[in-house]
């Protein structure tokens, strides 16, 4: 543990506002490095669900839209709208073949109850302090017998990585996201529940975890760092040799350990 308890969010600033903005010129890359690490494990999900070709669908900050080809591939004769706060790192119009993009804030802007049969978000609702809130208003976007999946993060692959260093900085992290922007690193576990009191059925569950080194998730934690540098050091005692040494041995591969773990569930609406 890295001995500082985490602490609410207090500054007001939202998730891509400073931190993580799209405007940085190296957010374009983590977000790549994350979904490199994290596609495949949305890939094999979704192609357990059994999604129709003309159904509506949904995917809520979608980063850099690298699962909406694959839900319009699917869903030829349906409709596949990918949302973000900002959109700029969306592909340009002419490469969004099915799909279409849209600027929505999923913590204030709404769809019709019942507007969409699919709804995906990826490591979205755990940065949103309101999160169960604006959970239950996109469970009410699903049409009867529709499906939600969720992934989202969760640091207990941390607590137990047997690198002191490594364990104490990427908890710091977890803790310096809550700080800033209200990051709950641990809300995740208990998504099955919330899907069950939220009312929906045929619910599952999994999580999987990848691993730093010179690795997507490896550059992914290493981008992560560099934009809380500054956070690390002045509020949570970590000194800037210390960090810039871990960043190269994850990036050399002298230090791999599991990452963040991708925990992931899902559930039916009833009809």
């Amino acid at each position: 543990m890295t001995g500082l308890a985490p602490q609410p969010n207090r500054t007001g600033e939202r998730y891509g506002e400073r931190l993580f903005s799209h405007q940085r010129p190296d957010e374009a890359d983590r977000l790549q490095a994350l979904a490199q690490a994290l596609d495949p494990h949305t890939f094999r999900r979704l192609d357990r669900l059994p999604l129709r070709e003309d159904w509506h669908c949904l995917e809520i900050g979608a980063g850099l839209a690298t699962t909406v080809p694959w839900l319009a591939e699917r869903c030829p004769r349906g409709r596949v709208v990918a949302t973000d706060i900002d959109t700029r790192l969306f592909p340009d119009p002419a490469a969004r073949n099915g799909w279409e993009a849209m600027s929505h804030d999923v913590t204030r802007d709404e769809f019709p109850e019942g507007a969409f049969h699919f709804i995906h978000a990826r490591w979205v609702f755990s940065h949103l302090p309101s999160r169960d809130a604006d959970l239950r208003r996109v469970i009410r976007w699903l049409a009867p017998g529709g499906w939600l999946l969720i992934e989202d993060l969760a640091r207990f692959p941390l607590e137990s990585s047997p690198h002191p260093l490594y364990r104490t900085v990427s908890l710091a992290m977890c803790d310096a996201l809550e700080k800033r922007i209200g990051t709950d690193s641990v809300w995740a576990r208990g998504l099955p529940s919330i899907l069950h009191t939220e009312g929906l059925t045929d619910i599952g569950s999994e999580a999987s975890a990848d691993c730093v080194g010179p690795t997507p998730m490896g550059r992914f934690w290493q981008l992560s760092a560099a934009q809380l540098a500054p956070d690390l050091h002045g509020s949570f005692g970590i000194a800037p040799p210390q960090l810039d040494q871990l960043i190269a041995e994850v990036g050399t591969g002298d230090l791999t350990d599991l990452c963040l773990a991708n925990v992931a569930a899902w559930g039916r609406r009833p009809e």
